[in-house]
């Protein structure tokens, strides 16, 4: 029969051999493909992105990394999603991060942003573009703005208490527009397709959509968001400029994880991020897409901003009520 001393040995092992597995597990990780959330419909700015970066990871790992698009209430379908999977770095989360950091009343979420996930890299920072189609006749803000007093419009955004409905709810608030009409979509697709099919009138849209619907002819960008001019739009006045309060949002989209994350799990990501940004070519091709390369944000930024961003938005949302 062991004695009291050989079962303690015995027990001792057996941690040591946990440990040691659980320790290799991490360091081989990643052993299977990795799944990047993306609660955006494919097609849109966001979808594009993610695919710049989810290519550039499997490049570096030589492992899949597969693109799920996961939209649906205002985009908190698919950070649930990432919520509730296993914190083993095979699900994560790409997101704007104001759509992380902003709550939805009478929505219940499984998760607390600022708890519950932890950020990764910072991928691209810039700010959104404020559209009207051609059909709308209108060639600046003091037309849109006169039109607006004159009759009821539409406008499009990502989705209920979304940052792209605030601001818009705000924008048309200062302009006195006469009963304006908020549509909800999935995100910048189908609100595109059905503003140029002439369902809505305006909305926010990713700098590179606007360029590419400027060159078709098809819609006008009236002005961009921001505290300065898009790199991209230099001709482009900012609604700030342009007489608006509350018109600095920028619209930074990051790679975001479980914050239960084993630490050699996350601080490889965050390893691969850093490397992937800093590669010239990563940043060429979110500039082809007109998005500028957010490559000075560092991690403990990245959590300030969005730490931030839920304390200004939910400020915000207490502030203008009930929207519906």
């Amino acid at each position: 029969m062991p004695t009291l001393f050989d079962r303690r040995r015995l027990l001792a092992s057996g941690l040591l051999l946990l440990v040691t597995a659980l320790h290799a597990n991490e360091i081989n990780y990643p052993s299977r493909p990795i799944t990047l959330v993306v609660p955006y419909p494919a097609g849109g700015n966001g979808d594009n992105i993610a695919r710049v970066f989810a290519k550039k990871l499997t490049d570096l790992w030589s492992a899949p990394v597969v693109v799920d698009n996961k939209p649906g209430a205002s985009g908190t379908v698919g950070a649930g999603q990432v919520h509730r999977a296993a914190p083993d770095g095979y699900t994560l989360l790409l997101t704007v991060t104001t759509q992380l950091s902003s709550r939805v009343p009478g929505l219940k979420t499984s998760y607390n942003a600022t708890q519950d996930f932890v950020p990764i890299v910072g991928l691209t920072i810039a700010p959104m573009a404020f559209v009207v189609p051609v059909r709308l006749g209108v060639k600046s803000m003091p037309e849109l703005e006169a039109l607006a007093r004159q009759r009821m419009l539409s406008y499009g955004s990502y989705g209920i208490f979304t940052s792209t409905h605030i601001v818009q709810h705000l924008l048309l608030a200062q302009m006195k527009a006469r009963d304006p009409v908020h549509v909800p979509y999935k995100g910048e697709s189908p609100m595109v397709a059905d503003m140029l099919g002439g369902q809505i009138d305006m909305g926010l849209v990713g700098i590179g959509q606007a360029r590419e619907m400027e060159k078709s002819g098809r819609m006008r960008t009236l002005a961009v968001l921001g505290t300065q001019r898009s790199e991209f739009l230099p001709k482009v006045a900012t609604l700030s400029e342009q007489g608006y309060k509350q018109m600095d949002w920028a619209h930074g989209t990051a790679v975001y994880g479980s914050a239960r994350l084993p630490p050699e799990v996350l601080a490889r990501l965050q390893e691969a991020g850093k490397t992937i940004m800093a590669d010239p070519d990563t940043q060429a091709q979110y500039r082809n897409q007109s998005n500028q390369p957010w490559v000075n944000a560092t991690v403990d930024e990245l959590r300030q901003r969005l730490v931030a961003d839920t304390h200004n938005w939910n400020k915000v949302l207490t502030s203008v009520g009930d929207l519906e």
